[in-house]
Order: structure tokens, then C-alpha cells, then sequence
């Protein structure tokens, strides 16, 4: 397993980071560190680069030692890297070149972005990077996800595929899943094979409803081809109120 985690050094992207060792605590893993620098290479300030430099790859070093020293799992290994490129260009490398399966990134400030779930930075990677990821909010500790709630519109993914999608999740083989099929039309969804669904018009996502999720459930997987749903659950104007705690990881798949 290779997993991509972005860091900045700050206390979101730390908890990001050992969130991911515990939620893929058995399995052996190559976690690579990406932390991205707008450099500047003017040959004026050559010398303040270079104890810029200095200072970040030391400071990538520690935080891969701690990660190193938090985990239990003598199959976790930890490399480092320094990007200049901007952040989708960069995310996309690190993928080509370490072959990435899976991508951790903390949230935001709630209240300084338009995407008070993930912010303006993770929410360009959700939509634009074809890997499966986790946004894991700040203060959000791990335990097993148990409840995992699965918003889908099958207008566009058959219930075939969403029945499939949840049979192979190695990710989340534990968890029992509830669909909610969110659509703009009065017609009630069928049950895929039995599954528990709850149906809900996009028009009723409101602030109750959401904070009833994040009550009952520890886990939301979506899938990333579900644009509408991305943008209604991860929006400031349809999803989360800046105003509410936010402690729910979502998994956002990509095939």
C-alpha cells in the first residue's frame, strides 16, 4: 500500500497524518510526506533559499521519525518529499511516481473558506485528483468506522455498481453501510440488494439533517463522480454550517 499524506506542519495536517497510521494499522504500508513551497529562486535571495531549504527538509525528517516512533506496526515505512510545483500538479507527481493508492489530507479553517469541510486547498484535490482520498477534520480521532453513511445518486451509478463499490471496499470491510439516495425528483429509490436506503430530496439538506448524520454515523463515503453530491455535502451553502464541529472523515472514491 502506498499512501500520499500532505502536510504543512500545522496540528491538522499532523492529526491527518496519524489518523492515517491508525486507520491502516494493519497494513503494511510506504507512507510518502508531500509538503509543497513556493520558492523563490532568485539568485538575490540564494542564501535565505537555502536555509529555507534546510529548514523544511529538517523539518520533514522529524515529522517522519514521530510518525515513525507512533506507530505499532514495524511494516510502516516513511519517506519524505519537497514539491515547488503547485498543489495539483505536485499531488499528480508524487501519484506517478510512488504509484499512490490512497491520499490523507486534513481540513481547514471553517470559517476563511468557501469549503468549510475541507477548505479551498483539499477541496481542489477532491475534485480534480482520480485516487481515492480521506479528508480527516481537525481534532478528528480514529476509531473503527462502524456506521459509515453513503450519500449516491443512482440516476447516475446503477445500483449494480453502488452494490459493487460496497462488496469491494478494502478500506472499509468492517463497516456496515446506509445508503441515502439524494435526488431532485419525488421518485423513490429501489433497495440494492437489500441494503437499508434512505431517500432525501437535495432540497432538504439542511443544517438538522446534517448535524443527525454526523450524531449517528462515524464515517461518509462518497463517490467522487458524484459531483452534485460532492458539491452539496462539501459546499459552505449546502453542506456543514461553518458553525458546527465537524468530526466526520470522508472517503471520497475514485476507481
Amino acid at each position: 500500500m502506498n499512501v500520499l499524506i500532505l502536510t504543512d506542519f500545522s496540528e491538522v495536517s499532523d492529526n491527518a497524518a496519524k489518523y492515517a497510521i491508525d486507520f491502516l494499522q494493519e497494513i503494511p504500508s510506504n507512507f510518502y510526506l508531500l509538503n509543497i513551497q513556493d520558492f523563490n529562486f532568485n539568485r538575490t535571495a540564494s542564501n535565505k533559499l537555502e536555509h529555507q531549504l534546510i529548514d523544511i527538509l529538517e523539518k520533514l525528517q522529524k515529522n517522519a521519525e514521530e510518525l515513525k516512533y507512533y506507530s505499532s506496526n514495524p511494516e510502516h515505512h516513511f519517506n519524505t518529499s519537497l514539491s515547488s510545483e503547485n498543489l495539483i500538479k505536485a499531488v499528480r507527481l508524487a501519484m506517478e511516481e510512488r504509484k499512490i493508492d490512497l491520499i490523507f489530507i486534513g481540513t481547514v479553517s471553517q470559517k476563511t473558506h468557501q469549503h468549510p469541510i475541507l477548505g479551498d486547498h483539499a477541496y481542489d484535490v477532491v475534485r480534480k485528483i482520480k485516487c481515492n482520498i480521506i479528508a480527516v477534520p481537525a481534532g478528528c480521532q480514529y476509531k473503527i468506522p462502524k456506521n459509515t453513511i453513503f450519500p449516491v445518486d443512482s440516476s447516475l451509478i446503477p445500483d449494480e455498481k453502488i452494490v459493487q463499490i460496497m462488496e469491494e471496499s478494502f478500506y472499509l470491510k468492517k463497516t456496515k453501510f446506509s445508503l441515502m439516495e439524494i435526488n431532485d425528483t419525488k421518485v423513490i429509490a429501489r433497495n440494492p440488494e437489500g441494503q437499508e436506503k434512505n431517500v432525501i430530496r437535495f432540497k432538504d439538506l439542511n443544517y438538522n439533517f446534517l448535524e443527525d448524520i454526523r450524531e449517528k454515523f462515524d464515517f461518509i463515503f462518497i463517490i467522487g463522480k458524484n459531483l452534485n453530491i460532492c458539491d452539496r455535502f462539501l459546499h459552505t451553502r449546502y453542506g456543514f454550517s461553518a458553525k458546527m464541529v465537524i468530526k466526520i472523515p470522508i472517503f471520497v472514491y475514485h476507481q
